[in-house]
């Protein structure tokens, strides 16, 4: 009987020759902590409150659970389709089951191109914030300097490229004990920290001093660490029965880490309030509570170096995720067909993995270069994450309320689910016309849809040559 590793390279290879991915790999338990390791929850914890408390103050707990809800409706249009098909390009490929005609596939296609890329870029420039950080509190003067930084990005991404590369088992290993590893010492500063200042919550629950719209704003900057939680469901192919165990770690991500980051703002926030001079000096907000909650510098210290290590989990997470979609678009002619090539032993899109992270680092490199330093260079690539993937999330959203009345069997869940989404979505565009965000925030927006519309464009002349080509030979 022949070695089960031999039968499956076997089975991995057409009459063509032809190398697949490997169908049925990934177990329940695997694909569900893979998502939520992936998702750099130590990273959220410490600094999605932060991000609230800047724009909100401390009644920035509607804000947090305003995200939490969306991308909770969001996950359910997710796994609506994810209960019925089985696809490597996430929405992109669920788009040809909502609508007819390429039109939706072409405008996420577009969106979520520039989606992963920008993933990719503020991913591993996070990693470089915090491991700079580190760096600098032990001598490295220059590690938070646009060289030594560019070291730290070729770095990060080769080495995840190296282990997305070698295939999903050293990935999932390496994310997972990454998350677990990183996530004790945050978590311990957020209860030291609430234990010290207390939670005031009449203060926070007081709705008197609640404004809308830094509500809005708080959510649209603190749901960059949820955008793209979907991306899972790229792994299908790969899932033992991905029909019930891709929607469940979809759903997943919204409600465990959601959940996190809630508690943690309703923890954190008095203490950041009483730490904002630190932060304001230039200390990361878990060096900050740590401080101000009395523990020595050593912690904060720690911590900068724990929250790299999350943050190149989740850069491994995403390389995996984005190579599967940008193999998707290759294998539909959208992009180069070589880059949708699996590696004959590893089962692995090597080269889009491969493009995906050299793409990552020119655009982080050029915003870092551009803005002047890393810190504003990643806060302008989180701009343009949430404006990139808003598309996709709408689309996905009417696409999954035409399917379910084409289907004649009305599901309300996903009916209400999908209308809710969209109503937030429309929402933070119409909020964004009457109260446009500050600065590089502005002009970031600009530069994002006109990224998306040169994207567009591209794609539709190559489905315009594509449908003339298939015209001429019929």
């Amino acid at each position: 009987m022949p070695d089960p590793e031999v039968r499956n390279q076997r089975e991995a290879v057409d009459s063509g020759g032809v190398v697949h991915l490997e169908a049925g790999h990934l177990s329940r338990t695997q694909i569900v902590l893979f998502a939520i390791a992936a998702g750099s929850p130590a990273v959220g914890i410490s600094l999605v409150p932060m991000l609230m408390f800047s724009y909100s103050g401390m009644q920035s707990w509607p804000s947090q659970l305003l995200g939490m809800a969306a991308t909770v409706c969001i996950g359910l249009t997710v796994s609506f389709f994810a209960r019925r098909y089985v696809a490597t390009g996430s929405i992109y490929s669920y788009m040809g089951n909502a609508f007819q005609g390429r039109w939706a596939r072409i405008v996420v296609a577009a969106a979520l191109l520039l989606g992963f890329v920008l993933q990719v870029a503020i991913i591993v420039g996070v990693v470089g914030v915090f491991l700079g950080s580190f760096l600098t509190e032990i001598g490295v003067d220059a590690a938070t300097g646009a060289a030594f930084q560019a070291v730290i990005y070729l770095v990060a991404l080769g080495a995840a490229a190296l282990i997305a590369i070698r295939g999903l088992d050293a990935s999932v290993r390496t994310v997972v004990i990454a998350a677990a590893v990183s996530l004790p010492l945050p978590l311990l500063i957020t209860v030291l920290s609430g234990a010290h200042t207390g939670l005031e919550l009449p203060h926070q629950f007081d709705l008197d001093e609640l404004s809308v719209n830094g509500t809005f704003q708080g959510f649209a900057a603190g749901v960059t660490f949820l955008v793209g939680f979907e991306s899972l469901a790229a792994l299908a192919a790969e899932t033992r029965d991905p029909k019930r165990n891709v929607p469940l770690a979809v759903m997943s991500l919204p409600v465990v880490l959601g959940i996190a980051y809630l508690l943690a703002t309703i923890v954190q926030l008095p203490g950041l309030a009483a730490a904002s001079a630190q932060i304001e000096a230039g200390l990361s907000p878990p060096a900050a509570l740590a401080l101000h909650a009395g523990l020595p510098p050593a912690v904060g210290t720690a911590a900068d170096l724990l929250l790299a290590v999350s943050m190149f989990a989740g850069l491994v997470g995403f390389v995996n995720f984005g190579s599967r979609f940008v193999a998707t678009l290759a294998a539909d002619k959208l992009l180069p067909s070589r880059l949708a090539v699996v590696h004959r032993r590893y089962r692995s899109p090597a080269l889009a993995m491969i493009v995906l992270t050299a793409v990552g680092f020119v655009v982080v490199e050029s915003a870092v270069v551009v803005a002047g330093d890393v810190t504003s260079g990643y806060t302008a690539l989180a701009t343009a994450l949430v404006y990139s993937w808003l598309p996709a999330y709408l689309l996905l959203s009417i696409g999954a309320i035409v399917r379910t009345l084409r289907d004649r069997r009305v599901q309300w869940r996903v009916i209400v689910a999908a209308a809710l989404a969209a109503l937030v979505i429309v929402w933070l565009y119409i909020n964004d016309v009457l109260n446009p965000p500050p600065g590089p925030s502005a002009v970031m927006r600009w530069v994002t849809y006109g990224t998306m519309a040169g994207l567009l464009v591209i794609f539709g002349l190559v489905e315009y040559r594509r449908r003339r080509a298939a015209h001429r030979t019929a």
